[in-house]
């Protein structure tokens, strides 16, 4: 695998950054397609989204994984996990490098948490992603304006929330995905790779809660129909772990 040098990894996030996107970030916050649901994680990666894309693959599903560079765990320290996620099928997305509320920050604190981000991926995987959830869900025109800046082309929210990362019981978050599950249209769930409960529990009961209610389970570009396109710029081969590969 070729691996590109520091100074070239820079060049191509600041030229892609104008290539991808003229116009404003589009803010989503639901699946446009009715018979659809996109169930999505944060944080991570941490010890479990492995687990879940096995558990994802068993029921012919995808999901969206929106990931920090240094968070729970350093994206660096788990490269084989987001190529095993990428080779299923699972759409990867950026959600910062450290996960700060990013309408605290000015702007080059803004464009720091994304470009450190968008150098891992493209070291990683080759690929820069152009799809975004701001932690928190925090965002204002500074932030729209930094994305729409380094080319990002949607940014996610959600339409219903587990809140299993704000310590809500297993029970709370199967009453959310039940409630969602018997609401007719389209969902957008928030879930969290990080959190031990959903892996094991929250995960297979929210498969088999829309499997039965006759929904697609698909990753979030799917679930966007005709809005939907492909999450990434190509910029080249998956790199081989150096020196710059640290949190």
């Amino acid at each position: 695998m070729i691996v590109a040098p520091l100074f070239a990894v820079v060049a191509l996030l600041a030229s892609s950054a104008s290539a991808v996107c003229n116009g404003a970030a589009k803010v989503i916050t639901n699946c446009k397609n009715t018979n659809q649901v996109a169930l999505t994680f944060d944080d991570g990666p941490y010890l479990y989204e492995d687990d879940i894309s096995s558990r994802f693959t068993a029921a012919g599903a995808h999901a969206t994984f929106f990931l920090n560079g240094n968070n729970w765990a350093c994206i660096y320290d788990h490269a084989d996990t987001l190529l095993n996620l990428q080779a299923a099928g699972h759409t990867l997305a950026s959600h910062t490098w450290s996960h700060p509320d990013l309408t605290k920050l000015d702007y080059n604190g803004i464009d720091q948490e994304l470009e450190k981000v968008e150098a891992a991926f493209i070291k990683i995987l080759g690929l820069k992603p152009t799809y975004f959830r701001p932690p928190y869900g925090n965002y204002n025109d500074l932030v729209l304006q930094v994305l729409r800046d380094r080319g990002y082309q949607k940014v996610f929210i959600w339409s219903d929330d587990t809140e299993d990362a704000d310590g809500q019981s297993v029970s709370y978050g199967q009453n959310v995905i039940t409630s969602a599950a018997n609401t007719a249209g389209p969902h957008m769930v928030l879930m969290h790779s990080t959190e031990p409960h959903t892996h094991d529990q929250l995960v297979p009961f929210a498969l088999t809660a829309f499997k039965n209610k006759g929904y697609g389970i698909v990753s979030a570009d799917t679930c966007l129909g005709s809005d939907g396109e492909w999450p990434y710029v190509y910029i080249g081969p998956p790199g081989t772990r150096d020196s710059t590969w640290k949190c």
